[in-house]
């Protein structure tokens, strides 16, 4: 911005050279030129003020939603947008998640009626929807599994469990619709999608369950601190 700065001053310097017969003093001339200079600065110093400031509440909004909390989002979006699940009171998403990091199964964490498995008519579309899904939870797997490598033993990972809970519990249900909508249209829930599907729910289930030994070792290490 100082070689812009002085270069905006050699012009106004070469338009008073051209036009020396106004007659203006030598005391004009140089307020004119330190006005220009001045006010040059200024927008630079405003204009710098004013993409600076946006830059930061952006990163900061980043950074409050993590990448594991993105992926699991994602993930449930997808799943209630697409209706492979519907959407649950948090009460009851809690309460399957206890079973299903058991590794136990829980009729109940699937819809009392899916109206999925009930409009499905063509096993190639469910199948690709299986992809899709599989997709997801494979994501969100993913980011889970380099997200808990990296983190710092001391980070509170509450808030990235409760996602991946939440996630668990959509993909667990939308394997049972997924099965339900097979078997209607084709007969059988054999296909090979829909078992690397199920697979994938089972490595979302066990990272989410490396999570939650995470925050209960915490939980035990700030009690026995107070001891």
């Amino acid at each position: 911005m100082g070689a812009y700065m002085w270069v905006s001053i050699v012009v106004l310097e070469y338009c008073f050279e051209k036009d020396a017969k106004r007659d203006l003093n030598m005391g004009l001339r140089l307020t004119l030129i330190l006005t220009a200079a001045l006010s040059l600065n200024a927008c630079a110093t405003v204009d710098l003020t004013e993409v600076t400031a946006p830059r930061a509440e952006a990163s900061a909004k980043v950074a409050d939603v993590n990448v594991v909390q993105r992926a699991a989002s994602k993930l449930y979006a997808a799943f209630t947008n697409r209706g492979f699940v519907a959407k649950d009171s948090r009460k009851k998403m809690r309460s399957a998640a206890r079973v299903l990091l058991k590794g136990l199964e829980d009729k109940s964490a699937s819809s009392d009626t899916s109206s999925y498995a009930s409009l499905a008519t063509d096993p190639v579309l469910v199948l690709s929807d299986i992809r899709i899904a599989s997709s997801h939870v494979e994501q969100t797997t993913k980011a889970a599994e380099v997200y808990l490598a990296m983190a710092p033993g001391e980070k509170s990972l509450r808030k990235e469990l409760t996602s991946l809970e939440k996630a668990l519990i959509a993909s667990r249900e939308a394997s049972v619709v997924f099965e339900e909508a097979l078997i209607k249209t084709s007969g059988e829930a054999k296909a090979m999608d829909f078992s690397s599907y199920r697979q994938s729910v089972n490595e979302l289930r066990d990272v989410t369950n490396a999570f939650g030994d995470r925050v209960r070792e915490s939980q035990m290490t700030r009690v026995a601190q107070f001891n």
